[in-house]
């Protein structure tokens, strides 16, 4: 786990306890608040996962470049 899906986890359960106090307190702003923030944690921290596997599959164009070199030497 990265920082990036530690800090779309985190901003999911930030956007959680914003919706429970916006139903705490009857206001309906703060629960649309909340929603989205879980909604972009969400996003963030799967982004962040997929970053991971696509650099994992695929060599950095470094590598690429030096593996290149060597096997025309």
């Amino acid at each position: 786990m990265n920082s990036d899906q530690i800090h779309g986890h985190l901003r999911e359960m930030k956007g959680w306890a914003l919706e429970s106090w916006g139903k705490v307190t009857h206001d309906p702003w703060m629960r649309i608040a909340g929603r989205r923030e879980r909604l972009l944690g969400r996003l963030e921290a799967s982004l962040a996962e997929s970053r991971r596997i696509a650099e994992s599959s695929f060599p950095t164009a470094r590598a690429a470049a030096t593996e290149r070199r060597a096997a025309s030497r």
